[in-house]
């Protein structure tokens, strides 16, 4: 956490403390810096070419088969990946760029 939004959170409390702050706005503060520094440990989603998602998928022996079962998609989304005719969404080149850098082990529980 910056030392700013440090500096913010520990005034709060000490505001809350002597009651110059409710438990709502002190809460609110609170998921607010949680928030803050969470967003700054999330990677940004980096762009895939379908030679990329092809590499991972071989890196961990997955099939597209597999690879689709494992995000929710289709083995023809895939393919198409693959062969770069159409891009991966938001959420799936999420799931790939995590894939990439954990391994499959992020679709088990």
């Amino acid at each position: 956490m910056s030392a700013t939004m440090q500096d913010l959170l520990e005034f709060s409390k000490e505001l809350h403390a002597a009651g110059g702050l409710s438990d709502e706005k002190m809460s609110r503060i609170s998921a607010r810096a949680k928030a803050n520094e969470l967003s700054k440990r999330i990677p940004k989603v980096q762009p895939m070419t379908g030679e990329d998602i092809r590499a991972v998928r071989v890196k961990y022996g997955m099939s597209q088969a597999v690879l689709a079962t494992a995000m929710g998609m289709t083995v023809a989304s895939v393919s198409k990946w693959e062969r770069g005719e159409i891009k991966p969404s938001g959420p799936a080149l999420r799931l790939l760029n995590t894939l990439a850098v954990k391994g499959p082990d992020i679709f088990t529980y």
